[in-house]
């Protein structure tokens, strides 16, 4: 019974010491909020050195880190073709694979958490190993790029936003949703991790084929089928993650919580402004926004996203919320309609003649209606945006309905059709072309699209389609009896069935290279369906 009074009188001190605190910090945040709406814009500088200085984010870096659960989800079959790979990581790649872990660190927690969200295997945080070594700027001879190396149609499909402005296949955070979704969609498509392994790699479109005419229920049964890069894909995978996992067992690995946060804005910004009235390095600012391809968020997008080092998100967003807005010129496109004139234009958006012919590049005064040239405008930023006229018009636009391409000198239909694989024939067909294109005429491709403008779309694929259509089943054998003719060798007869010679041996109980003529080989082929 002392004991239970004991309890209860150390329960009721805690309860009101947390009271106390809570009432305390709750008073202080009142506080503050009240001290900055009466800010003036001069002393914003100050209140940024209170914020990071009394972050509590920044105050518990130093503490204790927290290791990575890396728990093994995967039902991995020990397959022989795995041991090869584990031993290569062990040794020769040892300390390649620390130097992609260690440059890893950044974005580890962030990728962890998004797969928690979508229920993928904690062992994919470390495809970027086997994809682009953990290099946010990594880009292939074929066009894919970022962390996890999506070519610009798949990163589209996805919802990954890529124009010239930015190109969020280098997003940490935007990149690692989209192969969330894309892995996910894969393994809903098969319903095996392995299976969709190999489809991120190869595409989902062979993995059906060769499943549908080979048989087979698991990436093991048709790995045979599959080209050299995506047969050793899966393995060295599971291999590495292996590897990894004792790397952090025996080094002790530990990882901080998400080294950055992210900062919504509500009209455009540059890291430079940031930079300069927050006190980060605009180096950092460069390595954390590697998507941002000028090092400002897009002009024509006014809620976007910066990331920020953990611990200055309030000093950021105070700043945001206490500086006024400036006018910047920009060159916006305006459609020619029918009886539209040069005059008529230039009076319309308070500008000359003159002037809409120079940055039009127009010698003439004829219009095309239908046909689009750029006009003056102008855009809200913060301050130290830009120091030039930003043009916000696009070669290649993604709307709801297709691609919307604008001609440039020197294209011609047969030249269009090719970039887009699409045939001269639709490309007349779909814009009423007769015979001829003009620059600044704008065509549309209707191509599957992934996004309307200005914002973002991820398309619904239809999954249940694709897995309707894959026709797993087991892999059925028939057994052949060849007799051994004059000339024959096992390297001959390996090539005359398509299968290796190690299993022609092992069939036949064949220990050296030499055949026999006359003697019979059992030979067993996988049936393939029609």
């Amino acid at each position: 019974m002392a004991k239970m009074k004991n309890l209860l009188k150390q329960q009721l001190f805690i309860g009101f010491f947390v009271f106390l605190l809570f009432t305390k910090i709750s008073t202080a945040e009142e506080s503050t909020k009240e001290y900055l709406d009466t800010l003036d814009e001069k002393d914003i500088g100050i209140v940024i050195g209170i914020t990071t200085s009394s972050s509590k984010v920044i105050s518990t870096l130093d503490q204790q880190k927290e290791n990575l659960n890396l728990k093994l989800k995967l039902d991995i079959k020990e397959k022989a073709q795995i041991q090869p790979w584990l031993r290569y990581y062990k040794k020769r790649a040892y300390h390649s694979v620390k130097i992609y872990v260690n440059r890893g660190k950044p974005y580890i927690p962030v990728i962890k958490q998004i797969f928690q969200k979508y229920q993928i295997p904690d062992d994919f945080v470390f495809l970027p190993i086997i994809e682009s070594h953990f290099n946010i700027k990594a880009k292939s001879p074929a066009g894919a790029a970022g962390l996890w190396q999506f070519i610009p149609q798949t990163g589209k499909m996805y919802g990954l936003l890529i124009n010239k402005w930015v190109d969020e296949r280098l997003d940490p955070v935007e990149s690692t949703k989209a192969a969330a979704l894309y892995l996910k969609d894969l393994y809903n498509i098969f319903d095996d991790w392995m299976l969709a392994l190999a489809s991120y790699n190869t595409g989902e479109g062979l993995i059906i084929r060769k499943i549908n005419k080979y048989g087979g229920t698991n990436f093991w049964d048709i790995h045979e089928y599959l080209s050299k890069e995506t047969r050793n894909y899966v393995p060295s995978f599971l291999a590495v993650v292996q590897v990894v996992k004792e790397m952090l067992k025996k080094e002790d690995f530990n990882y901080e919580d998400i080294s950055f946060e992210t900062v919504k804005t509500k009209a455009p910004l540059s890291l430079k402004f940031i930079s300069q009235t927050v006190g980060i390095p605009y180096k950092t600012l460069e390595e954390l926004n590697p998507h941002l391809k000028k090092g400002i968020t897009p002009p024509n997008i006014e809620h976007y996203h910066i990331y920020v080092p953990k611990g200055f998100k309030l000093a950021v967003e105070t700043v945001l919320e206490k500086t006024p807005l400036q006018k910047y010129r920009v060159l916006k496109e305006y459609s020619v309609k029918k009886g539209d004139s040069l005059l008529g234009i230039a009076k319309k958006f308070g500008t000359t003649v003159k002037y809409l012919k120079k940055i039009n590049n127009i010698k003439s005064n004829i219009l095309i209606a239908d046909s689009f040239i750029k006009v003056p405008s102008y855009i809200q930023a913060y301050p130290l945006y830009t120091d030039k006229i930003l043009d916000l018009s696009e070669d290649i636009v993604y709307t709801s309905k297709g691609i919307i391409y604008k001609v440039k000198k020197g294209d011609t239909l047969a030249s269009i059709s090719k970039k887009f694989r699409v045939s001269i024939k639709q490309l007349k067909r779909w814009n009423k072309i007769d015979k001829y294109i003009y620059p600044n005429q704008k065509i549309v491709i209707y191509r599957k699209i992934h996004r309307h403008l200005g914002g973002k779309k991820i398309v619904k694929r239809n999954i249940k389609y694709l897995k309707k259509i894959v026709k797993k089943r087991k892999p059925t054998f028939k057994y052949i009896y060849y007799k051994v003719k004059k000339g024959d060798s096992l390297s001959l007869i390996s090539k005359k069935f398509g299968v290796p010679i190690s299993d022609i041996k092992k069939w036949n109980n064949i220990k050296g290279n030499i055949i026999v003529i006359g003697e019979t080989l059992t030979i067993i082929k996988r049936v393939a369906s029609k």
